[in-house]
């Protein structure tokens, strides 16, 4: 009866975790509040500029990540899980090409806070030649990168 019972156990497990996770295959669930799933995908089949990996992520139905608040905790988490992410950089959705200064998040223009962490310490910086946001080593932190440097991305749906 116990065994009955922890196969029972098993798979209800399974199954839930099966209905749980919403995001389509190559995608990683996050959380950004019990109830809000993010499907983030680490996009590395080959490294390129922002607005090509833009592009790249676009023709996938989605659009480079949006890292706010415990779900960038949670994506440097994930990071640092994985030892093949851990040296690598990643473009995410944050641009002030628009207007040297005013950042936002793309795939809904809204504002981006400039004024603390994520921040690294003195970014985002560099004018007009660092126009997009990317997670750079060894602190994932949000960068200001230049505009043609290549790297791989995280893409949200």
């Amino acid at each position: 009866m116990k065994l009955l019972l922890t196969l029972l156990a098993t798979c209800a497990t399974f199954s839930a975790a099966q209905v749980v996770n919403p995001c389509p295959t190559g995608y990683e669930v996050f959380w950004m509040d019990s109830a809000t799933p993010v499907c983030l995908n680490f996009a590395m089949y080959g490294k390129g500029t922002w607005s090509e990996l833009r592009q790249m992520c676009q023709a996938q139905g989605a659009d480079l990540a949006k890292l706010e608040g415990n779900l960038h905790y949670q994506v440097v988490q994930y990071i640092n899980q994985h030892p093949a992410l851990m040296d690598e950089a990643f473009w995410i959705g944050g641009t002030d090409a628009a207007s040297e200064g005013n950042w936002v998040w793309v795939i809904d223009n809204t504002p981006m806070d400039t004024q603390s962490p994520p921040w690294y310490p003195g970014q985002p910086n560099h004018g007009t030649a660092a126009n997009c946001a990317c997670l750079s080593t060894p602190d994932f932190m949000f960068h200001s990168c230049d505009n043609d440097r290549k790297m791989y991305a995280i893409c949200q749906i």
